[in-house]
C-alpha cells in the first residue's frame, strides 16, 4: 500500500523536468525544420545557378540545339567534396543532348517554361535534389524556336551535414542547460523538502507522552497551516489526556476511602456472634455501599461531562421545558420523604436548544439532589424556566444558603464547606458546571431571599449551533 502512495519529491520533479524535456524536443524539432529549410534554400539557389550557367550555353545551329560548354567549365560544375553532381540537357521530344538520361523529370503540373523547378528524386539508388528549367531558344539563322529541359541534380550530403551541424550546435547547449536545470531542480526540491524531513525526524523521536507544540517559525510558510492544525490536535489530545489523568486520580482517591471502610465493616461483621451487633455491622455495610454507589455514579457523570468528551457525543434539538418538567417530576418522591414541597414553573411552550437531553437531565438532577439534601424538612424547592433574552433555568430552595465568599468555590471538585454536616463528596455542582459549559451556559449562585435559601442559576447564553 505504501508503494502506491504518491511521492511529493517525485511529483515535483516530474512536473518540473517533464515540461523541460518536452520543450527541448519541440525546440530541437523546430530548429531541425528551420535548418533544413535554410540549407535547402541556399543549396537550391546554388543548384539553379548551375542550371542557368548551362542554359546560357545552349544555342541552335543548323536547326539543332547544341551545348557549347568548355571542359574546364564542366569540371567546375561537377566539382564537389561531399556530393556527386549530375546534369542533363534534353529537347522537348526527349532527345538527350548531354548528360545523364536517368535524371527524373519534374511532375507535369510544374513544367512551366522559364520557372525554376525544384524536386526530390532517386538516381542510381541515391536520393538527389534536382533543379529543372524549361526554356525556349530562338534559332539565330532560321528563326526557329525549340523547347529544351535543363536539369542539375546532386546528392544530399552537404545539406544533411549543414542541418546536423546547426542542430548539434544549438541542441547540445540546450541539452546541457536542461541537465543543469534538472540538477538545480533536484537540489532545490531536496532542500525545500528538508524541513519536512526534519519535522518527520523530530516527530518520530517523540514519545507518546510528548504532546508539546511543534515549532512553526523554522518551517516553510506553506507547511505552517499544517503544523498549526497538528499543534491544535495535540493540544486537544493533551487536554483529553489531562482530563483522564485527573479523573483517574480523583476516582482512585475518592474510591479508596469508602472501599477501605467497607472492608473494615465486613471484617467486623465476620467476627460478630451477637445478632444485634451483626445487624448493626450489616447496616453500616449497606450505608457504605449506597455511598460508594452514589460516588461511582457521580464520577461517571463527571467523566461524561468532562471538557473534550462531548466531541464524541451527538447533539440534537432538545426541548428544555420538557426536560426540566420531567426531571423535576422524577425527584418528587425524594422530596416527599422529607415533606418538601417541590414545584415546577415553565413557560408552557417548547424552548428548544441544541444539546444532549441525557446530560441536561443529569445536570438538573445534581442541582435537585443538592437542594433536597440541604433543604430542611417541610421546606420548599421551586424549579423555574424563564424565557427572556436567553433561556434561564433556576432552582430555588429554602435551605440555610451559601455564604457569598464560598459561592464560587462550591463549584470546585470535592470542595465542601467546613460547617457542612450533610453526607456527600462535593462533586454535584462541579458536574453541573461542566455540563452547563458544554451547552454554552453560565452558572452562578445567589441568595433566594433576605431570609436565606439558595438560588442556582443556569443561563443558556451561547448554546451550541446545530
Amino acid at each position: 500500500m505504501i508503494d502506491n502512495v504518491p511521492s511529493l519529491r517525485r511529483s515535483l520533479l516530474r512536473y518540473l523536468l517533464i515540461p523541460l524535456s518536452v520543450l527541448l524536443i519541440l525546440s530541437s524539432t523546430v530548429i531541425y525544420l528551420i535548418a533544413r529549410n535554410y540549407a535547402n534554400s541556399a543549396y537550391d539557389r546554388a543548384l539553379f545557378d548551375s542550371v542557368e550557367t548551362i542554359e546560357k550555353e545552349i544555342s541552335f545551329i543548323d536547326g539543332k540545339a547544341t551545348l557549347d560548354l568548355p571542359e574546364v567549365a564542366w569540371k567546375i560544375l561537377r566539382f564537389d567534396e561531399l556530393d556527386k553532381i549530375y546534369f542533363s540537357v534534353r529537347q522537348a521530344d526527349g532527345h538527350l543532348l548531354e548528360g545523364d538520361a536517368d535524371i527524373p523529370y519534374p511532375s507535369p503540373e510544374t513544367q512551366a517554361t522559364g520557372q525554376a523547378i525544384f524536386h526530390d528524386g532517386t538516381l542510381h539508388g541515391k536520393t538527389v535534389r534536382i533543379a529543372s528549367l524549361y526554356t525556349n531558344l530562338d534559332g539565330q539563322e532560321k528563326g526557329e524556336t525549340g523547347r529544351v529541359l535543363v536539369q542539375v541534380a546532386e546528392t544530399l550530403h552537404k545539406r544533411e551535414k549543414v542541418v546536423r551541424d546547426v542542430l548539434w550546435t544549438v541542441v547540445i547547449p540546450q541539452l546541457i542547460l536542461v541537465l543543469l536545470a534538472g540538477v538545480s531542480v533536484w537540489i532545490g526540491v531536496t532542500r525545500s523538502l528538508a524541513p519536512l524531513e526534519q519535522l518527520r525526524d523530530a516527530i518520530g523521536k517523540r514519545t507518546h507522552r510528548d504532546l508539546s507544540p511543534i515549532q512553526e517559525r523554522s518551517a516553510p510558510r506553506e507547511v505552517q497551516p499544517l503544523l498549526r492544525a497538528i499543534n491544535d490536535l495535540m493540544q486537544r489530545m493533551s487536554q483529553v489526556l489531562d482530563v483522564q489523568r485527573h479523573f483517574i486520580a480523583d476516582a482512585s482517591h475518592q474510591l479508596r476511602t469508602p472501599l477501605a471502610g467497607l472492608s473494615i465493616q465486613t471484617e467486623l461483621a465476620l467476627r460478630q456472634s451477637d445478632p444485634k451487633a451483626l445487624q448493626h455491622s450489616l447496616g453500616q455495610i449497606r450505608a457504605g455501599v449506597e455511598r460508594t454507589n452514589h460516588l461511582v455514579h457521580q464520577l461517571l457523570a463527571l467523566a461524561r461531562a468532562e471538557a473534550g468528551s462531548y466531541l464524541s457525543q451527538k447533539f440534537e434539538s432538545v426541548n428544555l421545558d420538557e426536560v426540566a418538567s420531567m426531571q423535576t417530576a422524577e425527584w418528587v418522591p425524594q422530596a416527599m420523604l422529607k415533606q418538601i414541597d417541590l414545584d415546577y414553573e415553565g413557560p408552557g411552550k417548547a424552548i428548544t436548544i441544541h444539546g444532549q437531553a441525557i446530560l441536561l437531565r443529569e445536570m438538573l438532577a445534581n442541582v435537585l439532589d443538592n437542594a433536597i439534601r440541604y433543604t430542611p424538612r417541610g421546606g420548599k424547592i421551586a424549579v423555574r424556566l424563564v424565557v427572556g433574552k436567553h433561556p434561564l433555568l433556576t432552582v430555588e430552595d429554602s435551605g440555610p444558603g451559601v455564604p457569598p465568599e464560598e459561592r464560587e468555590r462550591i463549584f470546585e471538585r470535592f470542595y465542601r464547606a467546613a460547617d457542612n454536616d450533610e453526607p456527600g463528596i462535593g462533586l454535584g455542582l462541579a458536574i453541573v458546571r461542566e455540563i452547563a459549559q458544554m451547552h454554552g451556559a453560565h452558572t452562578w449562585l445567589e441568595s433566594a431571599s433576605p431570609q436565606g435559601g439558595t438560588r442556582v442559576n443556569i443561563e443558556f447564553r451561547n448554546p451550541p449551533a446545530p
